[in-house]
């Protein structure tokens, strides 16, 4: 900086520049000369400017990071003042927190703990309020407070603290529905920001708001001629609106899937791999290694995090079950776990799971307690922008948190069903009454989701509302017929779907059973050993599998895509024979054997791409037919959107 300064002819030996934590406020003091540092002496400045100075200007690219507290992390956590307050000060998060929880959106709140939500907070409170008067923020952040659902907060926080937001939106998602390069090394979309309070009486802001698309060089060319005067006046809004012009569709009008569905939960989250497997047995010798280990060897090998070898949970199943469970230090070779169950791992990906609450750190125990032979996980986003393909995917089994597209979310997991005998639908109250007056016949939650599934269940609606859902993040908002024909004609296509997408389990058709039809594709060529690779070749719709080759696979489905997920390559990734491991993630399956799978996998995805054109058509008839008015659907309750108790 000193350099800088010198260069343009500034004095540079008056600079106030101070190395400080710029969250803390006023730190306590050190009195021990040992560590009365230069930049400890740096930190008493800083803290004192921060008591007692006003700072007009903030400029910064504050880090963007969702907090995870790290393993025997037992201290206090991030966010300074803005989190925790000081002597007569109240936590500054506050001012955020309150409108999202006034919403009836305080389920999301988790998401606002996060690295740049907290500097924009400090930078809004030393510009704008200490005392009251003029002042510029100038960040640049992760763009999910444009438009994201748990950001709410932010937006009606930005609002109500300046006169006039300037937002130059960079774009840059890594895996959403419209895929750009970032001008960082990074998927996550950026925007920079400019907050201005002038010295005047506050009365509403205004927000002004550019685009920049392109190549990363091609950003930053426009940047480098860009001023404030080239963003455009948008709808300011209000409140929790939005901060990016919408286009005139219908599409934000309709109701959104969580207010058809009212609970939503994250799914199960184990943080540790090796309890998740592709064979019941694998799962049984990775146990095995763990109970008949020397018990000083066991915490490695668990991979000890919140769960520990001598936490001591309760049952993850037996929930009638009173007594903890002995901990993994405790146990011998004839121990076993309190069970071995299918696992609904990635969209279109079933695998098999140690179901013990001893092994997972979050395993989710309220979606475990409903599961049962009628329960059907609807997965999808929730708080952030989907992607192309089918907008919600489903599981007859637990699902993983990052079951939808291989990253994890918040609230996205859907029960059909808020209890273990299949009786008590997770419906909004009055919702099946209404759509039965309506078609003047009795509707149940099956045909509810099927309709549901026939409309999103293919990438038909990604393909028809590309410019909503990349302008708008989730939960997908879905168009409700009031025509009859055209919800049965859809709820028979929902159905068949569904057949498909639970491997047979559910929604059998009448004398079908649980086994799908035969598809197309063949082993070509047997796998002799454990493949370690795979390639496509797109002429020949050959897929190579190690030393196998399987044909037909048409590139739709070796590219078929949940919102970034490609799912043929991931579900065969997974089951590679991968690097080098560690611990009880070393012990892999001693040959394949899931060229069966593979072939039933390759059969679901060319049935969903064949009938996706039927989908489309379908959909356009709808939406372009009478709708039930959205005013007119009872919309749900907090209690509706609590779990059931346990």
């Amino acid at each position: 900086m000193a350099l800088l300064l010198n260069d343009e002819g500034l004095p540079s030996d008056k600079a106030n520049i101070l190395l400080t934590d710029t969250l803390d406020h006023d730190p306590p003091q050190q009195s021990l000369d040992i560590i009365d540092s230069l930049v400890a002496k740096e930190g008493k400045r800083a803290a004192k400017l921060k008591r007692s100075q006003r700072f007009t200007v903030v400029i910064g690219n504050p880090p963007y990071h969702r907090e995870q507290r790290a393993v025997d992390d037992t201290g206090k956590r991030k966010g300074g003042v803005v989190r925790y307050g000081a002597a007569g000060l109240e936590p500054l998060i506050k001012d955020i927190l309150k409108p999202l929880k006034e919403a009836g959106l305080g389920r999301y709140a988790p998401n606002l703990y996060n690295d740049y939500v907290y500097f924009w907070r400090w930078a809004g409170w030393q510009t704008t309020e200490l005392p009251p008067g003029p002042g510029i923020v100038a960040f640049i952040t992760a763009s999910s407070f444009l438009d994201g659902v748990s950001m709410g907060g932010v937006r009606s926080w930005l609002r109500d603290t300046f006169d006039e937001l300037f937002i130059f939106d960079l774009g840059g998602e890594g895996r959403g529905a419209l895929i750009e390069e970032n001008v960082f090394d990074i998927r996550t979309p950026v925007t920079i920001a400019f907050g201005v309070r002038k010295d005047k009486p506050k009365s509403s802001c205004s927000v002004r708001y550019l685009r920049i698309s392109g190549t990363r060089q091609e950003k930053l060319e426009q940047l480098n001629t860009a001023s404030l005067t080239h963003a455009e006046d948008i709808e300011s809004g209000k409140g929790l609106d939005v901060l990016i012009p919408l286009t005139a569709s219908a599409y934000k009008t309709w109701p959104s899937v969580t207010n058809l569905f009212p609970w939503s939960h994250s799914g199960a989250k184990f943080h540790r791999i090796w309890p998740i497997g592709e064979t019941k047995n694998l799962l049984l010798k990775r146990w095995l290694e763990l109970v008949t280990s020397i018990p000083r060897e066991r915490g490695r090998l668990l991979l000890e995090k919140e769960r520990k070898i001598n936490s001591r949970p309760r049952p993850l199943l037996d929930r009638e079950h009173r007594d903890r469970l002995p901990a993994l230090e405790q146990l011998d070779r004839d121990d076993r776990p309190e069970s071995i169950e299918r696992f609904g791992y990635r969209s279109f990906d079933r695998q098999w799971v140690i179901a013990d609450n001893r092994v997972a750190d979050r395993p989710r125990p309220h979606l475990w307690a409903v599961r049962s032979e009628e329960q059907l996980y609807l997965t999808t986003l929730t708080a952030t922008r989907l992607g192309h393909g089918p907008l919600i995917t489903v599981s007859p089994y637990v699902p993983d948190m990052s079951h939808f597209r291989g990253s994890f979310g918040s609230k996205d997991i859907i029960p059909i069903f808020v209890d273990s005998s299949g009786v008590l639908p997770n419906v909004t109250a009055g919702l099946l009454d209404n759509l039965s007056n309506t078609f003047d016949k009795s509707v149940s939650v099956y045909e509810l989701i099927a309709y549901v599934h026939a409309l999103l269940g293919t990438a038909a609606f990604s393909e028809r509302f590309s410019d909503e859902l990349a302008e708008m993040a989730g939960p997908v908002h879905v168009p409700i017929t009031s025509d009859a024909a055209l919800f049965d004609r859809a709820v028979e296509l929902g159905r068949d779907l569904l057949w498909y997408h639970t491997w047979g389990e559910r929604f059998q058709p009448e004398g079908a059973g649980s086994v799908l039809p035969e598809g197309t594709t063949r082993e070509v060529t047997p796998i002799v050993c454990y493949p370690d690779q795979i390639h496509y070749t797109a002429e020949d719709q050959l897929l190579h599998v190690g030393t196998g080759r399987f044909a037909p696979v048409s590139p739709e489905v070796y590219n078929f895509e949940v919102s970034g997920l490609k799912v043929l390559r991931s579900w065969l990734g997974y089951r590679m024979l991968k690097g080098q491991r560690s611990g009880l993630d070393d012990i892999r399956p001693a040959q394949w054997v899931f060229t069966e799978e593979l072939l039933r996998v390759i059969t679901i995805l060319q049935h969903t791409v064949d009938v996706t054109p039927s989908a489309a058509q379908l959909l356009e008839e709808i939406v372009n037919g009478p709708l039930i008015p959205t005013s007119d659907l009872p919309t749900p309750t907090e209690a509706e959107r609590k779990p059931p108790r346990l």
